[in-house]
């Protein structure tokens, strides 16, 4: 007599969840809330120690006028520390360290081999293309091959940090 094979449970496919957060862009969100909750941690942490260095003594906020003022002796004259000066020189670091991640982007592209699809690769493509994108529509390819959209960009936020770092100075 003969029998039938064993019957084998089929399996269907297993269909990998779609997430809107996939690869560097999940990096990059962790990142940026581990950076926030650090600041709110921080943050918190001088509060405490400010309100309890004023509980235990009470001339210390009198105090704090001189030493600020002591401390601006140094800066030439008329540079004023503002909320606008702090913000222009966070935007002029920001700058300078975007420069340098698309200065490496744009040397790895000369490497045709690179696997842009792992970390930390992917997580530069993804923060630099869409800028270089925005240059590469304007300057089409020398002879299909040569993109030199990328000495645009460079010159864009070369001018945007100079603009920057001299308006810290003016008020």
């Amino acid at each position: 007599s003969i029998s039938a094979p064993p019957a084998t449970p089929c399996k269907s496919p297993e269909i990998p969840a779609l997430s809107p957060l996939n690869g560097s862009t999940r990096t990059l969100k962790t990142l940026f809330s581990l950076a926030l909750s650090a600041t709110i941690v921080f943050t918190k942490m001088i509060q405490n120690y400010a309100l309890k260095t004023i509980s235990q003594n009470p001339n210390a906020l009198s105090t704090v006028g001189p030493l600020f003022f002591a401390s601006l002796k140094d800066r030439p004259s008329g540079y004023l520390n503002t909320p606008l000066t702090v913000v222009a020189a966070g935007l002029a670091k920001w700058l300078d360290i975007y420069s340098g991640v698309l200065m490496v982007r744009v040397l790895l592209s000369w490497f045709p081999n690179i696997p842009w699809d792992r970390q930390p690769l992917s997580a530069i493509r993804d923060l630099c293309d869409p800028y270089l994108n925005l240059f590469r529509n304007i300057i089409p390819p020398i002879f299909d091959t040569l993109d030199v959209s990328p000495l645009l960009a460079f010159a864009v936020l070369g001018t945007l940090g100079s603009i920057l770092n001299n308006s810290r100075g003016m008020y």
